[in-house]
Order: C-alpha cells, then sequence, then structure tokens
C-alpha cells in the first residue's frame, strides 16, 4: 500500500509540476517570454562621456543595473563608449521606473560616476497586457579628475 500512495503522490506532483509551468509561459505571446507574467518592457540608454576639459573618454564601461543593486556584483546590461565617447544600451527588463546608470573610465586618472534615471514606458504594441512598452533616456557624464594631492 505504501508503494502505491508513493507513485501516486510522484504522479500527482509531476501533473502539478507541468501545470505551474504551462501557467508561466502560457500566457505570453508566441515571440515573447515573459518570466511567470512579470510586466516587462525595453530600454534605451544613450549618451556622451567626456572629461570637465570636454574631451571625449573612449572605451570607458557603461552598466545598467537597478537602483538598490551593487553595480559591480550585478548590471543589466554593459557596453563600452566609441572614440567619440558615444554609448548607446538596449535591452529589456521588469518595468521599473528607474534604472541606476554607471560610468567607469578606462582611464585611471578619471572618477567615475552614476545617475539614477527616470524611465516612462510608452508606445506599446498591446499584445499582452504585461508588455508596457519602451522607455528612451539621454545620460551624459562629466567625469572629474581625480585628486591627486595628498
Amino acid at each position: 500500500m505504501k508503494l502505491i500512495n508513493k507513485y501516486i503522490s510522484a504522479f500527482f506532483a509531476g501533473i502539478y509540476s507541468a501545470i505551474l509551468a504551462l501557467l508561466g509561459y502560457g500566457c505570453t505571446p508566441e515571440d515573447q517570454y515573459d518570466m511567470y507574467g512579470m510586466p516587462t518592457g525595453t530600454f534605451e540608454i544613450k549618451g556622451a562621456v567626456t572629461s570637465d576639459e570636454g574631451i571625449s573618454v573612449k572605451n570607458a564601461e557603461i552598466r545598467v543595473t537597478y537602483p538598490d543593486a551593487p553595480s559591480g556584483v550585478y548590471s543589466l546590461e554593459t557596453t563600452t563608449t566609441n572614440i567619440d565617447g558615444q554609448y548607446i544600451t538596449k535591452g529589456s527588463t521588469t518595468v521599473e521606473p528607474e534604472l541606476k546608470v554607471v560610468c567607469i573610465p578606462s582611464n585611471p586618472n578619471l572618477e567615475a560616476d552614476s545617475v539614477i534615471v527616470d524611465l516612462v514606458y510608452k508606445d506599446s504594441n498591446k499584445k499582452s497586457t504585461w508588455d508596457w512598452g519602451h522607455a528612451k533616456a539621454t545620460v551624459d557624464f562629466k567625469l572629474k579628475a581625480k585628486n591627486t594631492e595628498k
């Protein structure tokens, strides 16, 4: 009798797991995979990085993360500036009203900087109630020289 109960429990556990998996992915359109019904949106953040003197800063690392997350540990998107100090990054995330953009220069004589940017999602294609649309922002950095006096 114990063996039969074990097989019946295992059978129903498998059925429940399959149902939960279908609920998580069954609510989305074919070409969009939301994470278990979380509202999502896409973002585009672009800008320029210059020094205090107005010189373009090339190869600066740009990280986009959540405001409360340590940017050195987790980033939604990462890119680097081009030779003219320009960057553009695109990604998708659960809909957040704010994201943190961090700039880490490759030049050791410049200080890193970060900005929290407010995002407004719009232009949703309404394929799904979970699609909140697209947000755009421009974030320019003017990096200060490190103070070398001691």
